[in-house]
C-alpha cells in the first residue's frame, strides 16, 4: 500500500482519524478532510512526519467540495487510488418531529456526499485500472431503530447506491463496499454515557458496562479495529471482496 493516494472524510476525529493513522502507518499519501480547519492545522503538524499528509476544510454536503479535493490531490500527488467517505450522523428523533430542512441535511451529508464524490474519483481510478472505494455507515442501515430514522434511510440508501456502482466497476479493478460499524469507543460515544451516568445518578465505568452487555462480545470496538478492517479492505489482500455491506459490531446485528 505504500504511496497508494488515499482521501479520507471526516477525518479530524473519531474513525475517520483513526483510518488516516493506519494509512500513515502503512506510508500512504493521505489527504484529510473535514469542517474543523483548525483541527486539520493541529494534526498535520502532529502527523506530517515524511511530507505525505494533506488537509483540506470543508463540508461534505458542499457540491464543489469533491472537485475541490480531486484537485487537490492531483496536484499534490498525480492521482487518487481511495475514496474513504465517512460522516457523523444526524440527530435522533420521530419522523414525525424531522422538518424538510432536518431531512435534507441528512440526504445531503449521509448520502449524496457519497454519491458525489464516488462520481468524482472514479474516472481516475478507472484510468488507473484500480482503486478502493469504502463507505463508512452503521448498523442502523440495517436494523432501523424509530429515533435513528434519518440515519436509517441515508445509510440504507448508501448501501445501494455502492452495491449498484460496485457491479459496474468491477471491470476495472475498482472495489466498491461499506461498513456498518456497531458501538465505536470514540469520544462522542464515551461523552454520551458520561451523560447518561450524570442524569442517572450512577458511576460511568456501571453504565459503561451495562451498555457492553448488549453486544455479544461484550465490549464496543475500538477506532483501531475499524481502521484495521478498511485497511483490509484496500489493501490486495481484500481485493476479491466488492458490493458487500460488512457489519462490525461484535456480533451485535441480529440479521445474517
Amino acid at each position: 500500500m505504500k504511496k497508494k493516494v488515499a482521501v479520507v472524510t471526516g477525518a479530524s476525529k473519531g474513525m475517520g482519524l483513526g483510518i488516516v493513522k493506519e494509512f500513515l502507518l502503512e506510508k500512504m499519501n493521505v489527504l484529510m478532510i473535514s469542517r474543523n480547519g483548525e483541527r486539520l492545522k493541529e494534526l498535520k503538524k502532529e502527523l506530517n512526519k515524511g511530507g505525505n499528509l494533506e488537509i483540506l476544510a470543508g463540508d461534505v454536503s458542499d457540491v464543489e467540495l469533491p472537485k475541490k479535493a480531486l484537485n487537490l490531490v492531483l496536484k499534490k500527488w498525480g492521482k487518487v487510488d481511495i475514496l474513504i467517505n465517512n460522516a457523523g450522523g444526524p440527530p435522533a428523533d420521530s419522523f414525525l418531529n424531522h422538518n424538510e430542512k432536518a431531512w435534507e441535511s441528512a440526504l445531503q451529508t449521509n448520502l449524496m456526499s457519497v454519491v458525489r464524490f464516488s462520481k468524482e474519483f472514479t474516472p481516475i481510478m478507472k484510468k488507473n485500472n484500480w482503486g478502493r472505494i469504502v463507505s463508512i455507515t452503521s448498523t442502523i442501515a440495517k436494523e432501523p431503530s424509530p429515533l435513528m430514522v434519518l440515519s436509517a434511510t441515508a445509510r440504507a440508501g448508501v448501501a445501494a447506491f455502492s452495491k449498484a456502482i460496485s457491479t459496474e466497476l468491477a471491470v476495472n479493478n475498482i472495489t466498491v463496499n461499506v461498513i456498518c460499524p456497531g458501538g465505536v469507543l470514540t469520544d462522542r460515544l464515551i461523552s454520551l454515557v458520561k451523560n447518561r451516568a450524570e442524569l442517572e445518578k450512577r458511576p460511568y465505568e456501571e453504565v459503561l458496562k451495562e451498555s457492553e452487555k448488549s453486544i455479544p462480545i461484550q465490549r464496543f470496538a475500538t477506532v483501531e479495529e475499524i481502521a484495521g478492517t478498511v485497511s483490509f479492505l484496500c489493501s490486495e489482500k481484500g481485493r476479491y471482496i466488492t458490493g458487500v455491506q460488512l457489519s462490525v459490531d461484535g456480533g451485535l446485528t441480529k440479521s445474517f
